[in-house]
């Protein structure tokens, strides 16, 4: 119980720590009657070999009777950052635009076989500083010659940086902007940002990228071959759910979520009331054996018994390069052609998105989250096969009163489902492999969440042990979407890291084949639900607050 309790109090410090430096907001400077300055320093975090990772934003903004024109220098100190961390430091302006996305989210594809490549907002290089010709420790000021001229009223510059392939995860990349100097005079600034760095994270869509608006509902799992793949809805018009029309599409990373292929259509709407979304993704027994599983059409609240809302499935069997023809598998769990004559008469129904669970049998599942009736709520069931997908099983009610949920297998071989509730999380057993559960759940303790989605999963110890990983916002918004760990089968979450300390929704896990660990996130560092997705990987020991060579 001590441990327990110590493990908690530690991961309480670090969520400290983290929320403390969690806001990126625009700092007004009082630099006098010529310039006005505000700087916003960016603090989320970063990963090896990231190229033009902002570290701060600079908006410099003329008084219309200043006689400044010109900006000569800037002043910026590197203290606590390793100098094998960076490779460059650079001043990018993008004159008058606030935008700062300077390469596109191309920087991360090999390829794009769906789209033209989307144009890159117009961005020039003022300088650019070698940090191995820097004093090693990094603890003298650095100052940069710009000569920027002052075209516009207002002009925005960026602080960037790039991260070395070998930068130590744990590590900080560690800037303070001292001061700006034009022909004039000096303008003290000293405002200091930090970004932990990670063995990796990706920004793969961003809001309007690709011809869509909007990006949501992250699914990640890696393949037999150690391929990952990651499927999110492209919701090309607005942020709502289904019937709006939206897409379902596809990454691939052969390297560990560096470089992705893609994006591939998985499902392709046609209009409203004709589209998919919320992806889910599991393996088959198959040799590169992976399944998908999806509604599409009406929509979930609007779903009746003799139009339901419609689930579909599609396999591969070569690690996710190519997917069978979609299946309906609808009258398997409900509507009007299913041969139970009370689910018939169910009005709606969807697997959570995220992943489903491949068991030591071979029998692969799915939690359905279920309208029985006209009443606004859902309760839990899983949808389960035994022939590698073809055939599909209802299981009997798991949660009253639940929402989105995810199962995985302890080692004893009992399921453990985690449901979406708001205030706690709720978990449930299975001592049938998913059959039947247990009359009334129970809270896993430490684990205080908002009604949102997450994923859980199992990762297994070199010593033959096993411990959980769970990936949900802690508190009672949608922001801090942490990784917790639990060492006793779900009772209690003692132990984790904040990874997204401002707004973020929905998550799922994968493990890497080198034991490290992957998260694909929906965030939005903005504090609203414009989000991007983001993949993060990074180690277990990171995770549990161990120093990792």
């Amino acid at each position: 119980m001590m441990n327990k309790i110590f493990r908690y109090i530690l991961f309480c410090i670090t969520a400290a720590l983290t929320l403390s430096g969690a806001a990126q907001t625009v700092t007004p400077v009082q630099t006098g009657d010529g310039l006005r300055v505000s700087v916003t320093p960016d603090t989320r975090m970063t990963g090896r070999s990231n190229h033009h990772e902002v570290l701060m934003c600079v908006q410099v903004v003329r008084n219309t009777d200043t006689e400044e024109t010109e900006i000569n220098s800037l002043t910026v100190n590197l203290q606590g950052t390793e100098a094998g961390d960076l490779r460059i430091l650079q001043i990018i302006t993008t004159g008058s635009s606030p935008n700062p996305k300077f390469i596109g989210p191309q920087s991360v594809y090999q390829e794009n076989t769906t789209y033209d490549p989307v144009p890159e907002p117009r961005s020039t290089s003022l300088q650019t500083v070698l940090v191995r010709d820097l004093e090693p420790s990094l603890s003298e000021d650095i100052h940069i010659p710009l000569r920027y001229r002052l075209t516009t009223d207002t002009s925005y510059l960026w602080i960037t940086a790039d991260i070395t392939d070998t930068a130590k995860e744990g590590n900080r990349v560690s800037l303070t902007l001292k001061s700006i100097q034009t022909g004039n005079r000096i303008y003290p600034i000293n405002i200091h940002s930090e970004r932990e760095i990670l063995l990796c994270r990706r920004v793969m869509y961003q809001p309007g990228d690709f011809d869509s608006k909007f990006f949501r509902i992250p699914a990640i799992i890696t393949a037999k071959d150690g391929t990952l793949i990651t499927a999110c809805d492209r919701r090309k018009y607005n942020n709502n759910d289904l019937p709006e029309d939206i897409d379902i599409i596809l990454n691939y990373s052969s390297d560990g979520g560096h470089l992705w292929r893609g994006p591939y259509f998985l499902a392709l709407g046609r209009g409203v009331g004709k589209g998919f979304g919320d992806c889910a993704l599991a393996h088959t027994r198959d040799e590169g054996g992976l399944i998908a599983v999806y509604p599409g059409g009406a929509g979930f609240w609007q779903s009746t018994p003799e139009e339901p809302q419609r689930i579909y499935c599609r396999r591969s069997t070569d690690n996710g390069r190519t997917w069978s023809p979609a299946t309906d598998i609808t009258r398997f769990l409900y509507g009007p052609d299913c041969q139970d004559t009370v689910r018939r008469k169910w009005r709606g129904a969807f697997c959570a998105s995220g992943n489903g669970l491949l068991t030591s049998t071979g029998r692969i599942m799915f939690v359905s989250a279920v309208r029985e009736g006209e009443a606004w709520s859902a309760n839990d069931y899983v949808l389960y096969s035994d022939d590698n997908g073809e055939t599909w099983h209802c299981s009997q009610r798991a949660c009253v009163g639940g929402d989105e949920a995810k199962v995985v297998e302890l080692r004893d071989g009992r399921i453990l489902m985690s449901i979406r509730h708001q205030g706690e999380r709720w978990f449930n057993i299975s001592e049938d492999g998913g059959v039947s559960w247990h009359d009334t759940v129970f809270a896993g303790e430490y684990l205080n969440a908002p009604a949102c989605n997450g994923d859980i999963i199992r990762y297994d110890l070199e010593d033959g042990t096993d411990i959980l990983l769970h990936s949900i916002p802690l508190g009672d918004k949608r922001k801090n979407v942490s990784v917790m760990i639990s060492f006793d089968d779900g009772k209690s979450w003692p132990l984790g890291k904040v990874i997204v300390p401002y707004n973020a929704a929905y998550s799922s896990l994968c493990i890497l084949p080198d034991g490290s660990i992957g998260m694909y996130v929906e965030e939005d560092p903005n504090d609203g639900d414009s989000y991007e997705m983001v993949f993060y990987n990074f180690s277990l020991a990171w995770l549990e607050g161990h120093s990792n060579p």
